[in-house]
């Protein structure tokens, strides 16, 4: 059966992902995990605005940005503010602290913007060559992150075609050619496959070559490609032969950043070591459009990366400036964010494995990782489950998020503050879903 068509309103551009499902609430108001809409229905934000908003919708956070940039409302790009310089001083504690060396930050915009400046800051140190990515990868859809990212649609329309990309095969077992079903996790095929480029055989230039590569990519847990952990033992692997060929090693903590896995940044769940870190979505509550790229000394100093590489019209912009800064006031007073997300993290876990036995013709898999969760169904029919969810329920919709590049998986990740009976009430309505998808197959 062929779904409605979506509608979009007569002024509004029909691009966005907004208007991918027939139905599209308005939302009104918002308070912790809740989303109100204006025709009075609730709405259990289980997806936490693609992973932003670790604290819930809590206004009180924009009235403390307020108070940290009222007096300066706004500022030319290409001048300096008591606010910036005491912020990049924060941020780049907590990326230092935990890489164990120092460095310094750059500020971007969005997710996207901030991937750009970890290459233009690794080209401006090793030189401009190819960028390798796991196969799964998403790192934005900006011209030249969309060559990152492993979907051809991101291609489609605009695309930095002088990037050259190389992609490694899946971290994802479940994907991946080199698996072995009577032996789960990656097999010596997988390790051997991520480290064998940078040789004549393969054709991707090692450090021996003009042409060779300049930066590895990675994700700690691939968020759009069906939230997928890399094995540890894979990842370090290609992350100390990417270092032996001369490339900057770039983790990109967009989504994992803050917490979203269970420690502060998510390469530390494989113990690995980035050159460069790229934060974003944690840093602002989804009340503001800014990144951090951090990258260890002396990667971004003036002598490697010139005074004028880089400027963007609101990267100094006040009022950012403010809300990460009252943002990060509320990470300093959590007393224990680890141990609260390992709670979080066996909560999620046990509701998911409850849906698995009651549902074992249609869940496969589950597995929770710190305040992210994935659900793998039998068939390609997350993006249903995930409409059903929204209205199965006559008191509660729930948002969760599933994407094109892994169509047999739902993602989960609340906001890190939900609460046991929010908990209770997402798995409640994902069985709901779940009983209906099933009737949906039985007619």
């Amino acid at each position: 059966m062929t779904p409605p068509a979506p509608v979009v309103p007569a002024h509004v551009g029909a691009g966005n992902l907004i208007y991918r499902a027939a139905e599209v609430p308005r939302f009104v108001r918002a308070e912790g995990s809740m989303l109100y809409a204006a025709d009075g229905r609730r709405y259990l934000d289980a997806e936490a605005a693609n992973g932003s908003v670790a604290f819930g919708y809590d206004k009180e956070i924009l009235r403390a940005a307020l108070r940290y940039c009222e007096d300066l409302p706004a500022l030319p790009s290409f001048c300096e503010s008591e606010l910036r310089v005491g912020l990049l001083a924060r941020l780049e504690a907590l990326f230092s602290e935990s890489v164990g060396q120092p460095g310094r930050v750059e500020l971007d915009l969005g997710g996207a913007q901030g991937m750009e400046t970890a290459l233009r800051i690794a080209f401006s140190n090793v030189g401009p060559g190819t960028v390798v990515v796991f196969e799964g990868a998403f790192h934005g859809r900006s011209g030249i992150t969309s060559m990152l990212s492993s979907s051809p649609r991101y291609r489609e329309l605009l695309a930095g075609w002088g990037l050259e990309v190389v992609r490694l095969p899946t971290p994802d077992c479940n994907r991946c050619g080199h698996a072995r079903p009577e032996k789960p996790g990656c097999s010596s095929g997988c390790r051997a496959a991520v480290t064998r480029w940078g040789s004549e055989l393969t054709g991707v230039g090692g450090p021996g070559f003009g042409r060779r590569v300049s930066a590895f990519v990675f994700e700690s847990v691939q968020n759009v490609g069906g939230m997928v952990e890399p094995d540890p033992e894979l990842l370090r692997g290609a992350v100390a032969h990417a270092r032996a060929n001369g490339a900057v090693v770039i983790a990109d903590e967009i989504f994992t950043g803050m917490h979203r896995t269970g420690p502060r940044w998510g390469f530390q769940r494989a113990g690995v070591v980035p050159d460069v870190v790229v934060a974003s979505k944690a840093l602002t509550n989804g009340a503001a459009a800014l990144s951090a790229v951090w990258a260890r000394e002396p990667l971004a100093d003036p002598e490697h990366y010139r005074p004028g590489s880089h400027s963007s019209t609101y990267v100094g912009i006040p009022h950012a400036l403010g809300v990460v800064s009252a943002v990060l006031d509320r990470w300093d007073a959590w007393p224990d964010p680890v141990a609260d997300l390992r709670l979080l993290e066996r909560g999620m876990a046990e509701r998911l494995a409850g849906l698995r036995e009651r549902h074992p013709d249609l869940v496969t898999e589950t597995a929770a990782f710190g305040g992210a969760a994935r659900l793998v169904l039998s068939g390609d029919d997350a993006p249903r489950l995930r409409q059903l969810c929204l209205g199965v329920d006559a008191e509660l919709g729930l948002i969760v998020a599933s994407t094109g590049m892994a169509p047999n998986v739902i993602n989960i990740h609340p906001p890190l503050v939900i609460g046991e009976a929010e908990l209770d009430a997402m798995a409640s309505v994902l069985d709901q879903a779940l009983t209906a998808l099933a009737k949906e197959a039985a007619a």
